[in-house]
């Protein structure tokens, strides 16, 4: 089963759990900004050869010469949806 939040439920979510955790009752429509969300990437850097092309290996992928975690942001604005799906049938 799917699981689908808008913003409102969102900033609903977020209210809630400031009232709870904080004891700060805030209002999330009334901020300057909107909340953003930050998460990590993987960025690769891959092996070139001397004329800049990239290295590949015997079955065509691409040779990793480094990666590192990004740091990246997404604004939860007024279109934002965060689904997720709920396995029911494995409940106990």
């Amino acid at each position: 089963m799917e699981i689908k939040l808008n913003s409102w439920d969102i900033n609903d979510a977020i209210e809630e759990y400031l009232e709870k955790k904080y004891s700060l009752k805030i209002n999330m429509n009334n901020l300057e900004d909107h909340p953003y969300l930050e998460y990590q990437t993987i960025e690769y850097e891959y092996q070139k050869h001397k004329n800049g092309k990239v290295k590949k290996d015997k079955d065509g992928y691409r040779i990793i010469k480094d990666e590192k975690y990004v740091k990246k942001y997404a604004c939860l604005n007024d279109d934002s949806n965060i689904s997720f799906y709920v396995d029911t049938f494995n409940e106990k």
